[in-house]
């Protein structure tokens, strides 16, 4: 079968990369001739380039902007997206299978007998202008005989909220299969449709770690470190700082921020595979972390996205590696047991899998 994927893979963030990428070798594992489609979203386009010409345009009618954006923010961000920008298209040309690109639904390729929306946060609409995108949400000329479906997508509680109840449910029906990422997500659906999904797990959990292994580059940083990549607020305060300095100095080893250590998505897998802990704040980490059995610390976030790690840990029985963070400095850094995880995550692939075979 050829089945097409669309998900955000032209983003530069390491888990919207490596998920897209888990999905095409599974999809392709199974026997299906799989591409990703390149639709090139507009605002998605936009919020990855290393200048932002969208601030600049806005500059012209608000001088203090510009020159906010041209004198503090372009001088330090500018040499980082390059290289950042580089590092993400040497990885998809080397990984990824797509086709042509294109920006309008209409344009759609018409040649596959599965569309596969998902995973990532395909429906949170706050990432892309606040608008339900027509080629996420399935509203796109496809063949009469091809299937809808989507795999583990996920957005958030806010977003769905900004969708009325009816349009949402129009956009369902064009599914033959529903399957989110998080259980809250799917009964959140059901309750403003009436239709009911599955859930699976993410897309690079389907992967085993020595395959994941493989991946890894050999730029790491050196010594023993703790490593951090945190997507919320709060986390540059003196405090919270000095909380993740006391349990480096308690694990003997200094700090590292991912993206010191991580310029594409195969060194973002090495600098958590080679971590003597994890501290974060994103769903990735945690799950490459749970994958690579490290010690590690998932921090409410308290912003909504929290929601994603807290369900995968309470599925893999590590609910207790998810804590506030103020209880960093009574932790003591210790090794996981991850033999009931392991064998939770090969159940819940294997329910996966089964969905994807069963298309």
């Amino acid at each position: 079968m050829r089945i097409g994927i669309i998900t955000f893979h032209r983003a530069n963030n390491y888990g919207a990369a490596l998920q897209c990428y888990a999905l095409q070798q599974t999809l392709t594992s199974l026997g299906h001739e799989t591409q990703i489609i390149d639709y090139r979203q507009p605002v998605i386009e936009l919020m990855y380039k290393p200048v932002r010409w969208d601030i600049i345009c806005q500059g012209l009618r608000k001088p203090r902007l510009l020159g906010g954006y041209l004198f503090k923010v372009l001088p330090m961000d500018f040499k980082y997206a390059l290289k950042k920008t580089s590092g993400y298209e040497k990885f998809r040309k080397r990984h990824f299978h797509a086709t042509s690109p294109f920006s309008k639904a209409e344009d759609m390729p018409q040649d596959f007998d599965i569309y596969m929306i998902g995973s990532d946060q395909m429906w949170n609409i706050n990432l892309y202008g606040g608008y339900m995108d027509n080629v996420y949400f399935g509203n796109f000329p496809r063949p009469k005989k091809s299937k809808l479906a989507t795999y583990a997508i996920s957005t958030d509680l806010k977003s769905l909220a900004k969708i009325e109840c009816e349009t949402l449910k129009m956009a369902v029906k064009r599914f033959t299969d529903l399957s989110f990422r998080e259980k809250i997500i799917c009964d959140a659906v059901e309750r403003m449709t009436g239709i009911r999904g599955r859930t699976d797990m993410d897309p690079t959990l389907l992967i085993n770690k020595d395959a994941w292994s493989a991946m890894c580059t050999e730029k790491k940083p050196e010594g023993n470190y703790l490593l951090t990549y945190f997507l919320h607020q709060g986390t540059n305060s003196i405090t919270f700082k000095n909380r993740i300095n006391r349990l480096a100095e308690r694990l003997d080893c200094r700090v590292v921020n991912i993206h010191d250590a991580a310029n594409a998505p195969d060194e973002f897998l090495s600098a958590i595979r080679f971590a003597r802990c994890v501290v974060t704040s994103s769903f990735h980490a945690v799950a490459f972390s749970a994958l690579f059995n490290k010690t590690f610390y998932a921090i409410n976030s308290h912003n909504g996205r929290e929601i994603r790690y807290e369900s995968l840990l309470h599925s893999l029985g590590l609910s207790r590696q998810y804590i506030e963070a103020e209880e960093l400095d009574n932790v003591d850094g210790g090794a996981i047991d991850y033999s009931f995880p392991t064998k939770q995550l090969d159940r819940i692939r294997k329910e996966s899998i089964q969905y994807l075979s069963s298309l």
